[in-house]
């Protein structure tokens, strides 16, 4: 029960950064929250990926020089 509430509590949090950010009202957000939520989950495994695949790519640089 405690993930559900704080899952609700981040996607309510996304809304609402997302009204503020683009202007929107608060009931526009909320109603496009599952596209919302799907985009910042792809944008943070972008992030995690390309900064995994930064990191491999820097260790694998120092064992060659």
């Amino acid at each position: 029960m405690r993930v559900v509430l704080i899952a609700l509590a981040a996607c309510l949090a996304l809304a609402a950064i997302t009204a503020l950010l683009l202007d929107w009202s608060f009931g526009k957000a909320v109603i496009l929250s599952p596209v919302i939520v799907l985009v910042a989950g792809a944008a943070g495994f972008l992030l995690v990926l390309w900064t995994r695949i930064l990191v491999d790519t820097f260790r694998g640089r120092r064992g060659d020089v």
